[in-house]
């Protein structure tokens, strides 16, 4: 098919179109290898047009919907094809637009014949810009050797790529293997080479190779073996059935699965640590509590209760970390879990006031979440303290509103109200707030009552 593709250009000759033809198992492998989409366009008489000869999709990544093979190429749409067929200079992470109209980023190297004259372009395209799929600068260097060589010798590429490759013949016989391969067999226990080996001597997984020509592909299989950890997978290529080949892919991922441990266990140790610092801090509420018991000062028994609410409301940050390990937590699940502490902790006002929490929802980090843990302890206290006397019942409504520099927390409520002149004679629980709010927040904290209408705080606070 390529061979027929080349002759509807019109601008190759027949030794061209050989030399076009022996690249499109190397389009293959590049394309499973870097799970990209390759391509190998050539030129036509129009400047401004140039025609699909082949197309690679790595199975079940590509970013086509079908083969575009037989295809035209417009200027207007991949103007790296084009610079590269008119100067020869490679093209690196040009923008373009696909025949079926999305954008994606395009690698492009000149493919020229004996005479130094550009035949084509070989094409890497890809969603976004992964500039250390390959040793780029290498692989121009590669092409002019690679379309000279012999048909055994066609695999100068791989060497380029960061995985090992091996490649296995119709006879189940290695024909190829880089140096990445070769390293990693080496590990394993065989000699300096394994080319002639067979699939079932070299293969380290439970597959068989007629299983692969049929799948087309076999799934990445994830293999622990003396010390390291590999991730292998492997493909047919499709080129021509009389001379398919099996291609293994290997990577050796033994440090970034010890990484992910590293992560894991480090997780482990700090939801332990926040587990400890939250039954601490309950420990210290709890003795507080028995001290606030024994004392018969009304003034020292609200001081201590105030002071036992203040801990509590950090140990809450504490134990949120220590049931999700992550450094970053859910503001809306910080607010839920303030005010419920005091639904449980002032019965007597449980059924007289309601909260409600509205808006935005979003993640702040932990030094964050306890800072405004003490800000919401603080505001609610006074709410609950002196908004609704006696038997007088009411709501209470807290508005989150992410902004994009600054987010809002709204606590309103319908209580009593302030006089200006008390709302002045602010308490050491307001005082509190605002040191919070404008040195570790780095934001505004202010507040508006009247009286027999209610009381509404606003705290502006600096997104991270």
């Amino acid at each position: 098919m390529i061979r027929d593709f080349c002759r509807i250009c019109c601008t190759l000759t027949s030794v061209d179109i050989d030399k076009i033809e022996k690249l499109q198992e190397t389009a293959v492998i590049l394309s499973n290898v870097l799970n990209v989409d390759t391509f190998i366009d050539c030129p036509t008489k129009d400047s401004e047009k140039a025609f699909v000869v082949h197309h690679s999709r790595p199975v079940g990544k590509s970013l086509y919907s079908k083969n575009i093979a037989g295809e035209i190429a417009q200027y207007i749409n991949e103007p790296a094809v084009f610079r590269t067929l008119t100067t020869g200079m490679p093209s690196k992470n040009y923008k373009a637009t696909t025949q079926e109209g999305e954008s994606v980023f395009q690698n492009v190297i000149a493919i020229k014949n004996d005479g130094n004259e550009i035949i084509g372009v070989l094409i890497l395209e890809h969603s976004t810009q992964k500039k250390d799929l390959v040793h780029f600068e290498e692989i121009e260097r590669v092409i002019p050797k690679q379309i000279n060589d012999l048909d055994e010798e066609r695999h100068d590429i791989p060497e380029l790529v960061k995985d090992g490759v091996v490649i296995f013949n119709n006879s189940e016989k290695i024909t190829y293997a880089n140096g990445i391969a070769k390293t990693i067999y080496k590990k394993i226990g065989f000699g300096d080479s394994i080319i002639g080996e067979t699939f079932q001597n070299i293969i380290i997984n439970k597959i068989e190779f007629k299983n692969i020509l049929k799948n087309k592909k076999i799934d990445v299989v994830e293999v622990n073996l003396l010390g390291m950890v590999l991730a292998i997978s492997y493909f047919a290529t499709i080129a021509d059935k009389n001379k398919q080949n099996v291609i293994m892919i290997i990577r050796d991922i033994t440090q970034e699965k010890n990484k992910e441990q590293e992560l894991i266990l480090k997780s482990v140790a700090i939801k332990e640590i926040h587990h400890r610092v939250k039954n601490n801090l309950q420990t210290i509420a709890s003795l507080l509590r028995i001290q606030s018991r024994r004392t018969k000062n009304e003034e020292v028994k609200k001081i201590l209760e105030e002071t036992i609410s203040r801990i509590l409301s950090i140990a809450i940050t504490h134990e949120v970390l220590s049931k999700n390990g992550l450094d970053n937590l859910n503001i809306k699940e910080i607010v839920d879990l303030i005010y419920k502490n005091y639904s449980t902790k002032t019965i007597d006002k449980q059924e007289k006031i309601e909260f409600t929490v509205l808006g935005d929802n979003f993640n702040i980090s932990s030094d964050k979440a306890t800072a405004i843990a003490l800000v919401i302890n603080e505001i609610i206290q006074n709410i609950v303290d002196y908004a609704f006397p006696e038997e007088r019942k009411g709501i209470v409504k807290i508005l989150i509103q992410r902004g994009k520099f600054f987010s809002q927390i709204i606590i309103s409520d319908n209580g009593v109200g302030v006089s200006e002149k008390n709302l002045k004679n602010t308490g050491l629980g307001l005082m509190i707030v605002e040191k919070i709010i404008k040195e570790q927040l780095k934001g505004n904290f202010s507040i508006k009552s009247k009286l027999g209408i209610g009381t509404v705080v606003k705290l502006e606070i600096k997104n991270e």
